[in-house]
């Protein structure tokens, strides 16, 4: 059993590996293999422990919890995946591994979140950075049937090597007792008082005045031949009195929203972005990497059919499909399949799906990404003048809404969302932001209704969070 383990045989093999690989100081990574465990019960345990957290977690691949920062970087202004790049080879070239892992799930991984522009040209300053870099200090890894906790810190000789064995050792128990740890706090757990529903429908309706505007200005580019797509957000803030139950809400995103990623990014207490994207950038597992087109938007209650069928969603998932394909040959992927288009439900709201599959010995995650994003899915077509025209139009920079959030791990594996279908809570509001893409053929009060359901596919996960389905 992985929880048979004693410390001392733990504590001397570390060392040895230390004496084998560092000279007296250095940046280090220990990993130690653990029972599976509920990533939520976890989460819960210590997410007020930590400033900072973030949580990744999809039903088929690799999720994880990371809690405080190691090393970091933040920036604000250009070159951001050229930074993140930086940021990437310079740790992964200085940590030294000192347990060895025979599952590749297990590597070290930096964590990254970007905003969804630069906005460098844009009078709307947006209050979030351009990069968020990520070596986390505590990292819980969750792959398949397996479970792994590793720790990152720089040691300086064997004494302070000591203090971070006994620092893993004593979250690793925690963790595996974290369900009796739980009972012990559930006392303490104080009630939320959440706004009644009605408070957001409120708010949508007022916003509508304006979004009928900026949606019926797009509808006229596109016709006049300006654009050929462009997608168009509207935002709603409310007043939130208390703390969010964050925990209980990722558990009902997984319930009520399947094949999507549950994600979260915890600034600290005041500032948490949070959802379940059902929208993967790539992945890139070697030698397999994998995109992802995704738009075209449908009820799940509706007919799929309808939506197979229909032109204007067919022409909207195609830019998106061609635009993947013309970034894979900027990137000299020549060899690549498509898989079948097809209608993938994510809960209450279903979207055309195709992905294209390539096989690659190596690939610079931030090249791709900068070639990749945004994508017509979230912002339109041509891309550049798509863009100018969002900063134009919408009232509110998109800060975090539909940007990249992800991993890379230490043998340059790699995965990004699409931060979307999700909230941000700051300073006591809580933000929504959804979009819907326009073609020609689109039509002002379809749009309305595709952008109010997709805020409520997770405002009903918020607002009814204290009473479960």
């Amino acid at each position: 059993m992985k929880n048979d383990l004693k410390f001392t045989d733990f504590l001397k093999d570390v060392f040895s590996s230390f004496d084998k690989k560092v000279e007296n100081s250095g940046l280090v990574s220990i990993c130690v293999e653990i029972p599976l465990i509920d990533l939520f019960q976890v989460y819960e345990l210590f997410i007020n422990k930590y400033p900072f957290s973030s949580f990744w977690e999809e039903s088929d691949g690799i999720s994880y919890i990371a809690f405080e920062k190691c090393k970091y970087v933040t920036l604000d202004g250009p070159k951001r995946f050229e930074v993140a790049n930086e940021f990437n080879s310079e740790n992964f070239k200085n940590l030294i591994n000192l347990t060895n892992e025979t599952d590749n799930s297990a590597l070290s991984k930096i964590i990254y979140l970007f905003s969804y522009s630069e906005n460098l040209n844009n009078n709307l300053s947006s209050d979030v950075p351009s990069l968020e870099a990520i070596l986390p200090k505590i990292l819980i890894i969750k792959s398949d049937k397996n479970c792994w906790l590793r720790i990152n810190g720089h040691v300086e000789g064997k004494s302070s090597l000591r203090a971070l064995i006994e620092e893993i050792w004593t979250i690793r128990n925690q963790v595996i007792n974290s369900g009796s740890e739980l009972i012990k706090l559930s006392g303490l757990k104080t009630s939320f008082d959440y706004p009644n529903i009605d408070d957001f429908l409120n708010s949508l309706e007022t916003s509508n005045v304006n979004l009928k505007k900026v949606l019926n200005r797009g509808i006229q580019l596109v016709e006049k031949g300006i654009l050929e797509k462009i997608v168009l957000a509207n935002r709603i803030k409310i007043k939130l009195k208390n703390k969010l139950d964050l925990v209980e809400i990722l558990k009902r995103l997984k319930k009520n929203q399947p094949n999507t990623c549950r994600y979260v990014w915890k600034r600290n207490g005041k500032d948490i972005l949070f959802g379940a994207s059902p929208e993967k950038l790539f992945s890139f597992t070697k030698p397999n990497l994998t995109l992802e087109a995704l738009a075209g938007t449908i009820s799940t209650n509706s007919n799929f059919k309808k939506l197979l069928k229909s032109t204007k969603d067919l022409k909207e998932h195609n830019y998106v499909i061609n635009y993947l394909i013309k970034c894979l040959e900027v990137s000299k992927i020549k060899n690549f399949k498509k898989s079948d288009i097809k209608v993938n439900s994510f809960g209450d709201i279903s979207h055309l799906q195709t992905l294209i599959f390539s096989k690659v010995e190596n690939i610079c995650p931030f090249e791709l990404l900068k070639n990749l994003h945004p994508s017509p899915a979230v912002c339109g077509y041509p891309k550049n003048s798509a863009l100018d025209w969002i900063n134009t139009l919408e009232s509110f920079p998109r800060g975090n809404y539909a940007s990249p959030m992800g991993w890379v791990d230490a043998s340059g594996n790699a995965s990004f969302l699409l931060v979307i279908r999700g909230a941000r809570y700051i300073e006591e509001n809580i933000e929504f932001t959804a979009g819907s893409g326009i073609v020609s053929g689109s039509v002002l009060e379809k749009e309305i209704d595709e952008i109010k359901l997709k805020f409520e596919s997770i405002v009903k996960q918020i607002f009814f969070a204290k009473n479960p389905i």
